[in-house]
């Protein structure tokens, strides 16, 4: 069986130590792995896991052009492995290229944190940005969801959600990290919305994250680890002791996502 893991943060690995650290000092939860690309194929390979979404995070605009040169760069060396996804935020001035010029190097859509960016997601800025990601059919996916913070709130994107219909969006965590229990009152039932499962097994019973998936429902939820934060061969493990049929575990773990991606055009 086919699987894909649509949630995985990579770097160079010159630096990759450093930033995994930084993402675990931020959420104050220690990393299972170094944030390499070696390591999450070999990883993939344990787990057998076929292909992965890539991603990483510009956490100011001067950042983005260099971030997506390093993914393009990366998908193009793996190509039957890796998808990319690349990063833009809402103060680069001029989105639009950007967005145009990593559709031309392969990248299949934006991820996007609030939280590290420091930027409200249904701001006029990130507002213009989903705009443009709207016309040219270019997908976000986009962390949501943290008690500490308000930047990436569920209720947040069912705003954007609302003024930009056509946007078709990943909302990470099952829509709410850490904030499972509210997310998906302000989520569930959009068209145009999806969720993976990312970095949100580890804090939920089984039943409560098959319900979630329900609610949800199963078409659109996609398996995601959130490497390097969680080890991909643990996370599969907890996707498939979930009490799902072999059925809904099978669309969750590829079926979905390859849709999905059809969907692009």
């Amino acid at each position: 069986m086919s699987i894909i893991d649509t949630h995985a943060h990579i770097y160079p690995d010159a630096i990759a130590g450093k930033a995994a650290a930084s993402i675990g000092e931020f959420y104050q939860i220690p990393m299972c792995l170094d944030g390499t690309v070696g390591t999450l194929l070999s990883r993939g390979d344990e787990a057998g896991i076929s292909r992965f979404l890539v991603h990483s995070v510009a956490v100011t605009w001067e950042r983005v052009s260099n971030i997506n040169n390093y993914l393009m760069g990366v998908v193009s060396q793996h190509p039957h492995r890796l998808i990319g996804f690349g990063t833009l935020h809402p103060e680069h001035p001029d989105c639009r290229g950007e967005l145009e010029r990593i559709l031309a190097g392969g990248l299949k859509g934006v991820k996007l944190h609030p939280d590290f960016q420091r930027f409200e997601l249904d701001s006029p800025k990130a507002l213009a940005l989903f705009r443009h990601m709207a016309e040219l059919q270019i997908p976000l996916l986009s962390h949501v969801g943290d008690t500490r913070y308000s930047f990436s709130d569920p209720w947040r994107l069912a705003r954007v959600m609302d003024a930009v219909p056509a946007l078709k969006v990943i909302a990470a965590h099952f829509g709410g990290w850490s904030m499972w229990k509210t997310g998906w009152q302000y989520l569930a039932g959009r068209p145009n919305l999806w969720v993976d499962c990312s970095s949100s097994l580890y804090a939920l019973r089984p039943q409560e994250a098959a319900n979630l998936i329900h609610r949800y429902g199963v078409k659109q939820v996609f398996f995601g680890s959130d490497y390097p934060m969680w080890d991909p061969v643990q996370e599969l493990e907890r996707l498939k002791a979930l009490p799902l049929t072999q059925d809904e575990q099978e669309s969750i773990l590829h079926r979905n996502f390859e849709a999905f991606l059809l969907g692009l055009g």
